[in-house]
């Protein structure tokens, strides 16, 4: 099966949930046996040098690159306030990328084309006007229900209207494309059917992120225990509340209960403010060497995230990896996991700190919540296993006869 990524950046190097999310499908695609080629925006924000790309990376696909700044520019959110465009999309919108695709698609024949969450919908028209392939819209999450829950939880007036406005123009634009594909998948089956409820009349499969269990090993050689720990994208803002909200209703009482113990917060674009942080035993570490080395050292994986959707591949890796996971149920959402044996629920404070209490308090707990979580990965999100249902349902849809 020949397949065509369209990407809205270069998934390098693997130091967070979205590079990982796009990598592990590229690696899928190409160990079951696909030609896969990588259309793909450089970011300014995720900039990486194709010079530098590891060789075993390269050889994975055809790799076809365009550098965009999408940095926010004030300039150009003051002047889009006078349009009825959403930010969010138009600033993964190139000429250059679209002249990259029209060459690309003249060039080359594909069965499969897979357009790589929503801000990559709005080269559909172009993609369209040079290919017969089967299109499908891979959605990550419903985009705009982050920013609405964003909005809610603004106490800013002006943050909080402007948070609206965007949340509104993302919904319009988010319900307006799920019916120009051939086919939608999500990676939870809750975003499968609000998809629905929001008019999608297409095909939907839900396929979560695949985890390469090949390179995530259990390890306790380094572990600090006990110890707590966060790991993701700090520059994403659902990320960002989360990590303050649990120090600032959590942390606080359990540092000073268990004097010892420490909480790592890892991840890129670490925010100032986290670093000028100095609360007790709190470990500002900011982005590292070797996120899986990171998590292999530290005992209790948390995840306070009260906004978004989709799937939290960082909780994949540490299930795999063997950790103990406390984490909100909506952190946990599309993960089929059992309360209590695969990690555990807190929704609030005083369940954050009863679980971490519980947690530190015995030992055997956090080693049977590891085991079981690795297990439950084994089962269901080997990687190997999801790209096979998915090709399975590619090869189902009207456009491909195989």
């Amino acid at each position: 099966m020949k397949i065509l990524q369209i990407v809205n950046r270069v998934p390098w190097p693997l130091k967070d949930g979205g590079a990982l999310g796009y990598f592990n499908y590229i690696k899928g695609y190409h160990d079951a046996g696909c030609e896969v080629t990588v259309a793909a925006l450089n970011t300014s924000k995720h900039f990486v040098s194709m010079d530098e790309l590891p060789d075993e990376v390269k050889k994975l696909a055809d790799w076809r690159v365009t550098y965009i700044d999408n940095k926010v520019k004030p300039l150009d959110a003051f002047l889009n306030l006078f349009s009825k465009k959403s930010y969010n999309i138009q600033r993964f919108i190139s000429d250059d990328f679209k002249h990259l695709l029209t060459n690309l698609l003249q060039e080359k024949q594909f069965d499969v084309i897979v357009f790589e969450s929503l801000f990559m919908a709005p080269y559909i028209d172009v993609v369209a006007s040079n290919s017969n392939a089967l299109f499908v819209l891979r959605q990550h999450n419903v985009e705009y229900k982050i920013w609405e829950t964003l909005a809610v939880n603004e106490k800013n007036i002006v943050k909080k209207w402007y948070l609206n406005l965007l949340t509104t123009r993302l919904k319009k634009f988010e319900i307006s494309q799920l019916n120009k594909f051939d086919a939608i998948t999500t990676v939870t089956e809750n975003d499968a059917v609000d998809f629905r409820k929001m008019g999608c009349l297409k095909s939907i499969f839900s396929s979560p992120t695949g985890i390469d269990i090949s390179r995530l090993k259990i390890d306790h050689t380094n572990l600090e225990t006990p110890s707590l720990f966060h790991i993701g994208s700090m520059e994403w803002m659902p990320n960002q509340q989360a990590i303050f909200w649990f120090i600032k209703n959590v942390w606080n009482s359990i540092s000073e209960k268990y004097v010892t113990l420490k909480f790592y917060i890892a991840g890129r674009g670490m925010p100032e403010s986290f670093k000028q942080l100095h609360e007790k035993n709190l470990v500002i570490e900011g982005e590292v060497a070797d996120a899986v080395k990171f998590i292999q050292s530290k005992q209790i994986m948390i995840v306070p995230l009260f906004a978004g959707s989709g799937i939290r591949i960082k909780i994949l890796e540490g299930m795999a990896l063997g950790k103990a996971i406390v984490s909100t149920s909506l952190g946990a959402q599309g993960i089929e996991v059992e309360n209590g044996k695969h990690l555990i629920i807190a929704n609030n404070a005083s369940e954050f700190t009863n679980a971490i209490s519980k947690i530190v308090s015995d030992p055997q707990l956090a080693i049977d919540l590891g085991n079981n979580a690795r297990k439950l990965i084994e089962e269901k999100y080997d990687n190997k296993k999801v790209i096979e249902r998915l090709l399975a349902f590619y090869s189902e849809q009207k456009k491909i006869n195989y």
